[in-house]
């Protein structure tokens, strides 16, 4: 039996006859496109991107040869099944007669066996010897382009970025519409070999080269994409080769010292137009290691004996890049802080801009007898938006004011989220003794960031001089749930790992910028920060010497002891629990974040946790008693937070910190207030309110 199905075979031939006319046909719209983006395109770029351009061409002429081939081959295939078949029905039928001659010659007289013989003369055996199928073979693979000079030019190139997108966007819609004739002829193929198996396959590698050469086709749009956009940032005129090298990262990976290098040598439109080009590269600088860029940095500055300040390139780059240098872990503080300044000061001009402008568009937009138009309606929320930003850019910049006498402030980290993320250090961390990062909770942004501000403040007072204290608003806090907001994610870890992993980053380059002159290094968090900070310090090479939790809204479910914290102590100081609306003193919401939540239900005072509990509500000369959930809630009245001043909770965090632990007043816990006595009483009369008792007691 012959598996041939001429058919499928059919079907094949046409997608193959039909993709080769297409492929000849695109090449025709390719040239001209190519034709186009040359046009005024010179330099050591234009010769790569017209010998990358003549490869396609040959390329493409190749595979269409190589299908016409094929189908060439399957039609020979479908003309010698036919002749086998006819062989193998001549055979059978002259077997089936040859069988009815004998069946005569043993039954019939002397003249019917002369006939029989007569008849077999008349009719030879058919041939016992098969057709022998052809053998397809159709063998394809694409020559690979070279896309950068490879660092031998150091010459400059020129384009017109318009031509070249022309480029851009028919490669794109040949490239689409081939991959669709792939999908088309890679089923045909898979049909013919599943049913007409008769037929030897010797090679087939045209599908996967068919793919190689459309990879290789989306590379090259890329690439000139990219090319495209890093002349549109530079304002026209002239790019250097090493600059456009650079530009073709998403085809060709930078390493990160290649990076670092660029940054260190090419010039500001060039880094303006390398950043357009390959916006993924702000973010693969922010994941270069922090000790590789802080030797980096080191190299840029000034020469021996030229005084303080930055060098001319670390000016340009702090300069031209505050946004991006700012952030970058490895660099040092003090220049981060400059960059910083200069891009909050550009944000709040950006914002006040903006706002002007929304404002003179939608006037006084109230309509009678009738809705706001859509489009009114759409501006005045992203105006409430712009405002709200501004109110948090402004906050922030509150927050650098330093009072005369007190420590210097800096802006060491500033982020374009909404709102921003900020981190406002008190002390000098390029060169403090003691350094601590205080994290915080639920409902915390820079909005409010001078509150944080002055919650760090007041550790710091209380720190040796030469100190520093982090007001670290570095993560995205889970909002307070509320009727307008009801947003429970405080009753999950989601946002501790992202803050977590944030933390951690921010830790490692404090390291990396102190080296061998580490500081004795604290981590102080409140409430849901304390779930934050548990998952950085559970990272491995994070490494703090305290770690202080306060009305902790529990530790992730995976931090089960204190030998599960890469600390080298831990110490934990929480107000009583107490119920929502209880007047008498005590945390409300702590309790309800561990036990209301899925996976950090971990509470950092229970005795076998390990952590080593302080007062923070003893009362008397211990300081002033913590009344509420609250970071801040006073400076000297009867209400009092954890890091309110003159508290036994802050002064026992900042014995814990410094390492005056001697001092630390023990854990004295108050006791159930009157309302949960009069439940007790309540429960032993078979109320079922024991369980939240269990829970708040």
């Amino acid at each position: 039996m012959v598996r041939f199905d001429e058919a499928v075979a059919m079907v094949l031939i046409r997608v193959c006859r039909g993709l080769d006319e297409e492929l000849r046909g695109e090449g025709v719209l390719r040239r001209g496109a190519v034709e186009t983006a040359v046009h005024d395109f010179s330099g050591r770029y234009a010769g790569l991107f017209t010998a990358a351009a003549v490869i396609e061409a040959a390329d493409r002429g190749r595979l269409a040869g190589v299908l016409y081939s094929l189908a060439e081959q399957v039609e020979a295939a479908v003309l010698r099944v036919g002749e086998e078949r006819k062989r193998q029905r001549d055979l059978s039928g002259w077997r089936e007669r040859e069988a009815g001659r004998e069946r005569r010659r043993a039954t019939a007289d002397a003249l019917g066996v002369v006939g029989a013989g007569i008849d077999g003369f008349f009719d030879p055996r058919s041939s016992e010897v098969a057709v022998r199928p052809p053998v397809v073979s159709a063998a394809f693979s694409p020559r690979e382009r070279n896309r950068t000079s490879g660092g031998a030019s150091s010459g400059r190139s020129s384009a017109v970025p318009d031509r070249l997108r022309v480029f851009v966007s028919r490669t794109r819609a040949s490239d689409a519409g081939m991959a669709r004739r792939l999908v088309a002829l890679r089923d045909a193929w898979s049909a013919f070999v599943a049913s007409c198996s008769w037929v030897p396959v010797e090679s087939a590698t045209f599908l996967y080269g068919f793919e190689r050469l459309l990879a290789e086709s989306r590379a090259d749009a890329l690439w000139i994409e990219q090319v495209a956009a890093a002349f549109d940032a530079a304002g026209g005129g002239t790019l250097s080769d090493h600059a456009l090298d650079l530009v073709a990262t998403a085809v060709h990976p930078l390493s990160d010292e290649g990076l670092l290098a660029a940054f260190g040598t090419l010039t500001a439109v060039e880094l303006r137009a390398l950043l357009a080009a390959s916006p993924v590269l702000r973010a693969r600088l922010s994941s270069v290691d922090p000790v590789a860029v802080d030797t980096w940095w080191h190299g840029l500055g000034p020469a021996v004996g030229a005084g303080g300040g930055f060098s001319a390139r670390q000016e340009l780059l702090l300069t031209a890049f505050p946004d991006l240098f700012g952030n970058v872990e490895g660099i040092p503080y003090a220049a981060r802080d400059e960059a910083n300044r200069r891009a909050l000061a550009a944000a709040i001009a950006g914002m006040e801009k903006q706002i002007a402008g929304l404002r003179a568009r939608v006037g006084d937009s109230s309509v009678v007898d009738g809705p706001l138009l859509p489009g009114v309606l759409a501006m005045k929320h992203t105006l409430r938006d712009a405002e709200e930003q501004l109110k948090a850019l402004k906050n922030i910049r509150a927050a650098l004011q330093t009072r005369e006498g007190r420590a210097s402030r800096f802006l060491i980290a500033l982020t374009g989220d909404r709102p921003p993320l900020a981190a406002v250090a008190i002390g000098d961390l390029d060169t403090a003794t003691t350094v601590s990062y205080a994290v915080p909770g639920m409902g915390t942004t820079t909005h409010g960031m001078t509150g944080w501000a002055k919650a760090a403040q007041n550790l710091y007072a209380l720190l040796p001089v030469d100190s520093a204290v982090v007001a670290w608003i570095g993560y995205k806090t889970p909002p307070s749930p509320s009727v307008g907001d009801p947003d429970f994610g405080v009753l999950n870890v989601n946002r501790a790992v992202a803050g977590g992993t944030k933390l951690a980053s921010t830790l490692g380059g404090l390291g990396a910028v102190r080296g061998g002159a580490l500081p004795r290094l604290s981590v102080v968090a409140h409430s849901y920060g304390t779930t934050t900070a548990a998952v950085a310090l559970s990272q491995p090479g994070v490494r703090v010497d305290t770690f202080v939790t306060l009305g902790s809204a529990g530790l992730p479910d995976s931090v089960r002891s204190v030998a599960d914290l890469n600390a080298g102590a831990v110490y934990s100081g929480h107000a009583r629990d107490k119920f929502l609306g209880e007047t008498e003193s005590g945390d409300p919401w702590a309790w309800i974040g561990r036990d209301g939540s899925r996976d950090h239900r971990v509470n950092p005072l229970a005795p076998d946790f390990g952590s080593q509990a302080f007062g923070v509500e003893t009362g008397g000369d211990s300081g002033s008693s913590v009344t509420d959930h609250g970071p801040l809630l006073s400076d000297d009245g009867p209400e009092a937070g954890y890091f309110d001043y003159e508290t036994e909770s802050l002064a026992n965090t900042a014995r814990a910190v410094s390492g005056k632990t001697g001092s630390i007043t023990p854990y004295a816990p108050l006791g159930p207030t009157n309302f949960q006595k009069g439940l007790q009483v309540e429960n032993e009369k078979g109320c079922l309110c024991g369980v939240l008792l269990r829970d708040v007691g």
